[in-house]
């Protein structure tokens, strides 16, 4: 056919139907013709045939539009095969429909790159469930911080913590739990809350995970800092007269040869009082220099931050203690796994962290002693100090860096809780793996 008109096509289809039907009732009136009946009748089929195909081809290029705009294939064109005004319109109603479903479905896949971009900037870790405890989504924080790449499952948690497929699948919407993860060396303090919603009839959970150990650490330092500004106002107020006035006691009691200048008192009397002033004065002292080792750990300078070699830190804090080292008969070895191995600190803090760690493993009593300088997995720099002494009871690791806490007959408490108020400082951690009779390993990183 050479015309597009739809009507004039149909009305050529529709003429050829009368003619041959014309054809037939006169050949079966006026003639004995077998084969002409029978042409005409299949002429007749297949025009019949043909107007139907013909009137059917704008039903069909409807169903192929309805079936591209199924498969969100927007880009392309449904052409209309007919000519005429409604079949005009019916091509400037494909042409804006199309448009319109190709500018929803851009702005569909913008808005899930934008909600992609949101989430992965968000630095809490996010997981999205669904019904079966499928893993749908988790941002780069998640990845970091467990530092996995993929988790399929809530049964693939159970190799962070075997504690956690439980965990998230009894969580609730809107309920948050508080949970203590170790990671090597490294300890989590992981707050977790739930979201539960619907989409397209489907249920899906969105749990986050946020560290909240440096918020914690950095609360308590804060909060033993207000009481240790307190017990030192308060200790001082009530020490200094005590060391002033027992100190004017004693002299008026001896002279300068140290001769006891008051009669009145017998010999042994005055011997007796004059040892238990001593005495005060004695523990007064002490008592002093008790408070100010304690406002040394309220009033710890800013850091100055550097970058530091780790051997000569090593090496510097060994010479330090070289005396009490030599003293105690310890071996104390450095090991640094590349050479030029740097962290980004305070020199001087640093040093002191070292300094008070090895001290507490001479007083631990300890026959060998290595400073370790390494990298982990991420290639964080990682310094550890190693004994074989006696060790920590299980029941007072996580005590052992709060202020006041000692397990030794003479000791202050300080030694340990400085170091972390340094690490804290500083932006690093500090940790401790030991057992019984397995010696101590002190972990320091520094960011």
């Amino acid at each position: 056919m050479v015309f597009s008109n739809f009507r004039a096509n149909v009305v050529l289809r529709v003429a050829i139907l009368a003619a041959l039907c014309l054809v037939l009732i006169w050949g079966l009136l006026n003639t004995e013709w077998l084969a002409t009946p029978v042409v005409c009748v299949a002429l007749l089929g297949l025009a019949t045939f043909e107007l139907i195909r013909y009137v059917e081809r704008t039903s069909r290029e409807f169903t192929s539009f309805l079936s591209f705009v199924a498969h969100h294939d927007f880009t392309t064109a449904t052409a209309v095969p007919y000519s005429g005004r409604v079949f005009g319109q019916l091509q400037d109603a494909y042409r804006v429909l199309t448009g319109e479903l190709r500018r929803l479905n851009l702005q569909k896949a913008a808005n899930h790159q934008y909600l992609e971009a949101v989430i992965e900037h968000v630095g809490v870790a996010l997981f999205c469930f669904d019904h079966q405890g499928l893993v749908k989504m988790m941002n780069g924080a998640a990845r970091r911080l467990f530092e996995l790449p993929h988790l399929n499952s809530t049964r693939t948690f159970a190799r962070i913590d075997e504690r956690l497929p439980g965990l998230l699948q009894q969580l609730g919407d809107g309920e948050r739990t508080l949970l203590t993860v170790r990671r090597g060396d490294d300890t989590l303090q992981l707050v977790l809350y739930a979201t539960e919603f619907e989409l397209l009839e489907q249920r899906y959970k969105l749990v986050s995970f946020q560290n909240i150990r440096d918020e914690l650490d950095q609360q308590e330092i804060d909060s033993w800092r207000k009481l240790i500004r307190v017990m030192t106002h308060e200790i001082m107020n009530s020490v200094t007269p005590i060391i002033s006035l027992s100190g004017v006691i004693r002299e008026t009691m001896i002279d300068e040869r140290g001769t006891p200048t008051f009669r009145t008192l017998t010999p042994d009397e005055h011997h007796d009082m004059l040892r238990s002033i001593t005495a005060i004065h004695t523990r007064s002292s002490g008592l002093l220099d008790f408070v100010q080792a304690y406002r040394t750990f309220a009033q710890l300078p800013a850091p100055v931050f550097a970058e530091v070699d780790v051997r000569p830190l090593f090496e510097r804090a060994r010479t330090l203690l070289s005396r009490e080292i030599e003293d105690a008969r310890i071996a104390v070895e450095i090991q640094c796994e590349e050479e030029g191995l740097r962290i980004r600190a305070d020199a001087r803090q640093a040093e002191q962290v070292l300094i008070n760690l090895l001290r507490n493993a001479i007083e631990a009593q300890a026959t060998r002693i290595e400073l370790r300088g390494s990298r982990n997995d991420r290639g964080d720099v990682i310094l550890q100090v190693i004994d074989n002494g006696p060790g920590v009871a299980p029941e007072h690791l996580d005590s052992i860096f709060v202020p006041f806490f000692t397990t030794k007959r003479n000791g202050t408490g300080v030694g340990l809780s400085v170091c972390r108020q340094i690490m804290q400082a500083n932006q690093g951690f500090i940790a401790v793996r030991s057992a019984p009779g397995e010696g101590c390993v002190f972990t320091l990183k520094f960011q």
